[in-house]
């Protein structure tokens, strides 16, 4: 991350070739209630649409840092990274093109991190339109706490509703671009990053009053289908990741087989989908960098590198 000005709150949002949707979710962040002035980092993942001039007419306030910038290559991994070069905050939150946060949230991020004891945090993700099919969301209204070097299951923490302390995202590294939307392993970025943390020794939290409503237009059961799919084969990337490594191996194939469920037709697929999900990622880490591979434990942050 660039080592410009202080400021206490960065959000980064990337986008590809969604550019009505994406006048309608800045319009709402734009006017989103912040008690200090903040940072908004747009980042244009090679949209053929008109997407990235339009994001260029976008002006800053003195309450709203506005920064455009562009990853050409496709992938959300590399779409947020390409982000986190630009941030500036010492809280950095995520949150989609087809997102909706409520007013407060930006407020009610820095009262999260205010105390100081948390390091990650996520949540709740509910539908704009009730005509969306029911998916892609975290709709518990339950807190929960997350101790370090805790398993932080697939789904607790979504990528469109989670920040991070930026000392955090120094430690663990960027966003694993083998991994989530773009990739041929469709999801598992923001399930990997999270595990992470924790395993680094950082504390995280699910905390339902942090709200954003999901507007992703999936409407048909086909696209339902695709959807959970998606999550299926990148949550069995994320397992295959962490297998590969020798300090993670036992700890995730303990968690791996916890959440098996074979007896229905339904968790043979999921498994099969995952299983599938595993072998992509295998063939993937063999030609390229796996982010995160040295993260350890707290005793090792000393040593972990920083973000580019």
């Amino acid at each position: 991350m660039t080592a410009q000005a202080h400021q206490r709150l960065t959000l980064i949002v990337c986008t590809r070739d969604r550019l009505a949707q994406l006048r309608a979710t800045l319009d709402c962040i734009l006017r989103l209630r912040c008690r200090e002035p903040w940072q908004l980092v747009v980042v244009d993942n090679g949209s053929s649409d008109g997407t990235l001039p339009w994001l260029q007419s976008l002006q800053s306030t003195p309450a709203v840092r506005v920064e455009v910038t562009s990853e050409p290559i496709q992938g959300v991994s590399r779409a947020r990274n390409q982000g986190l070069t630009l941030a500036v905050g010492e809280i950095v939150a995520f949150t989609d093109d087809d997102c909706y946060p409520v007013g407060s949230f930006l407020d009610d991020l820095l009262v999260a991190f205010a105390p100081g004891d948390l390091d990650y945090c996520g949540g709740r993700l509910i539908l704009h339109d009730p005509g969306d099919r029911p998916v892609s969301l975290r709709t518990s209204t339950t807190p929960a706490a997350y101790a370090p070097g805790s398993f932080v299951p697939a789904g607790a923490i979504c990528g469109a509703n989670m920040a991070f302390r930026r000392k955090t995202l120094e430690v663990i590294g960027p966003f694993d671009v083998a991994l989530g939307a773009g990739a041929a392993t469709c999801a598992g970025e923001d399930t990997d990053l999270v595990f992470r943390a924790s395993w680094a020794g950082f504390r995280g939290a699910y905390l339902p009053h942090l709200l954003v409503r999901h507007h992703h237009g999936r409407r048909s059961a086909a696209a339902a289908r695709a959807t959970d799919t998606g999550y299926d084969v990148g949550r069995g990337a994320f397992y295959a990741k962490h297998l590969m490594r020798r300090a993670t191996r036992l700890f995730m194939l303990r968690k791996w087989w916890w959440h098996l469920y074979l007896r229905s037709r339904a968790g043979r697929r999921r498994f099969l989908n995952e299983l599938r999900g595993a072998w992509i990622y295998l063939r993937c880490a063999r030609t390229m960098p796996v982010a995160g591979q040295s993260t350890a434990s707290a005793a090792n942050r000393a040593r972990q590198p920083a973000l580019p």
